[in-house]
């Protein structure tokens, strides 16, 4: 049996390869989409017609439900927030800093399931896990739609962060192996654009929510938000069970012909290394012994720590305004920044894939955050230049997928460490923003957050240096393989 294996395998690389060569000059065989996506430097213009053609069917296959994924959890975790400033503060008589704690329930389960749940992904069917977990947090946030209590809000922001903990992280892993390095950052950035979108629909959401089905059944508009959001997630999940594909190593996509299969293995030779199949202590050797862990868990520390502003804290702000902000404008004016966190991301990726470099757009994209600490800081600025400050920080957005492109690429050669090395960024970093952002931005302090500012513009200086360090340590390890290959 094992030599029919070897056979077939064999004989679809040799297929693979003739074809590949053939097909080399074949720009002509492009479709219309395929020469657009050329045209848009999306693909090489001297990548064969049949490499095209594969990563098209991986776009779709996998950024299409790693999108709407993204997409529908952002809108589930900042229904939480929206639905605070739009009737359920009231109506489940919360105050003081129960927003806070509510959120602090789900980064504490969020974060302590993220690196265990990360590891198992690079054991298991990823393509079912996923969708499995995403019907999870979509029943569990119909689930708040019925709360009568704050406890019961605790109970289902808890469950629902247990089942998010690993859908970012898990499609990180899978793009991170199906893409060469030179390629995995536009389509990181492509990626995190959905938490953004999310999180700005879920303001308009609301928004409409509030304005046209608020008494709707005898339910207030904040419930009818938690309904929505539900009624979205489910279709997307029964998506990912069709065609999210597992990591290539292990099985054929059922969209992907054996052809494409084996091409997408044997162009990621030498490039990107598969999963072990066995845990043995060797791992942690590893993780542990190079820089890569303890650098970029403190980058993305300090990357959580800035991005709080222009989340939360300036819905707070508009919330303490009542003489100033309507509802619809409480739930649309955040939308502002987390649009410009889209395009900065997009233009960030698209940059940082052609200059094949990372700190530079890195270090553009954190300027903006900087300027908005300072007027944040000084504050007496008016309340347009405060508004405008707080929309600046969306910036920060550009710095996540950038950040985890760099340590995707940066670990491209082992598998299991850039798994349990990308949960951690993503767990600690959080982890920390759960309680550190209780003391900075404590709701009873609304409208002004000295605390919060002062220490994210001392943040975001750091922000800067370990930009740096990152850039120095990655070049540093680049001359030594090119030295000692």
């Amino acid at each position: 049996m094992d030599e029919v294996k070897t056979s077939r395998a064999k004989s679809a690389n040799e297929i693979s390869d003739r074809e590949v060569h053939s097909d080399h000059d074949s720009e002509g065989q492009d479709g219309l989409w395929l020469r657009f996506l050329t045209y848009l430097r999306w693909y090489p213009s001297e990548m064969p017609h049949l490499e095209k053609r594969l990563i098209l069917k991986l776009d779709i296959l996998i950024l299409v439900f790693g999108c709407l994924s993204f997409f529908t959890k952002y809108l589930d975790q900042q229904a939480i927030t929206n639905a605070y400033v739009s009737g359920m503060k009231e109506d489940l008589h919360l105050g003081g800093n129960d927003i806070n704690y509510i959120n602090a329930v789900f980064w504490a389960s969020y974060c302590t399931s993220m690196i265990p749940a990360c590891y198992w992904l690079t054991r298991t069917r990823i393509n079912i896990a996923l969708p499995t977990l995403e019907v999870g947090w979509g029943l569990f946030t119909f689930g708040c739609a019925w709360a009568q209590s704050l406890n019961t809000i605790y109970a289902m922001r808890f469950f629902v962060g247990i089942c998010e903990s690993c859908s970012f992280t898990g499609v990180i892993y899978v793009i991170g192996s199906w893409y060469k390095p030179g390629e995995v950052t536009r389509r990181v950035a492509l990626f995190f654009i959905a938490s953004p979108l999310g999180t700005m629909f879920a303001g308009y959401l609301q928004a409409a929510a509030y304005t046209n089905l608020d008494q709707t059944h005898g339910l207030d508009g904040w419930r009818w938000l938690f309904i929505v959001c539900t009624i979205i997630t489910i279709p997307i999940c029964i998506l990912g069970y069709i065609a999210f594909p597992d990591v290539p190593h292990r099985a054929k996509p059922r969209f992907l012909t054996a052809v494409e299969h084996s091409l997408a293995n044997k162009r990621l030779e030498g490039l990107t290394a598969p999963s072990e199949l066995n845990i043995s202590r060797a791992i942690f050797k590893r993780v542990f012994g190079r820089w890569h862990f303890y650098v970029f868990v403190t980058h993305w520390i300090l990357m959580d720590q800035n991005f709080m502003p222009y989340s939360t804290p300036f819905s707070l702000y508009l919330k303490a305004r009542p003489d100033i902000y309507s509802i619809s404008r409480i739930n649309t004016l955040p939308t502002i920044a987390t649009a410009l966190s889209v395009v900065a991301a997009l233009a960030a990726g698209i940059t940082a894939d052609r200059l094949r470099n990372f700190w530079i757009p890195s270090v553009l994209t954190s300027i903006p955050v900087l300027i908005g600490l300072i007027l944040l800081v000084v504050y007496n600025v008016g309340e347009t230049g405060r508004v405008a400050a707080f929309i600046i920080t969306g910036f920060e957005g550009a710095i996540s997928p950038l950040t985890m492109s760099w340590a995707t690429t940066a670990m491209a050669n082992d598998a299991e460490e850039r798994a349990i090395v990308t949960a951690s960024m993503n767990a600690i970093g959080q982890a920390m923003a759960a309680w550190t952002q209780i003391l900075q931005y404590p709701a009873e302090k609304a409208p002004r957050f000295q605390a919060g500012f002062l220490s994210n513009l001392v943040t975001t200086i750091f922000q800067f240096a370990s930009i740096g360090l990152i850039a120095y340590l990655v070049q540093r390890d680049q001359r030594r393989a090119a030295r000692y290959p």
